[in-house]
C-alpha cells in the first residue's frame, strides 16, 4: 500500500498545477482534471491491492 500511496501522490503532485485559480485550463477541462485526481486519492479505499484500476489522465 505504501508503494501505491507514493505513486498516486506523485501523479497528485504533478496535476496540481491543474487546480490553480490562475490555471489556462477551460472550467469543463479543470473538472476533468479534478475528477481526476479525486480518482487517484480513492485508490486507497480498496482491500485487495489487484482490483485497482488507474484513473486515466484527461487529455
Amino acid at each position: 500500500m505504501e508503494s501505491l500511496r507514493a505513486i498516486r501522490n506523485s501523479l497528485l503532485t504533478e496535476t496540481d498545477w491543474t487546480q490553480v485559480e490562475d490555471s489556462p485550463l477551460s472550467p469543463e477541462k479543470k473538472a476533468e482534471w479534478k475528477n481526476y485526481r479525486q480518482a487517484l486519492r480513492d485508490l486507497t479505499d480498496v482491500d485487495d491491492l489487484t482490483t485497482i484500476v488507474w484513473p486515466v489522465k484527461p487529455l
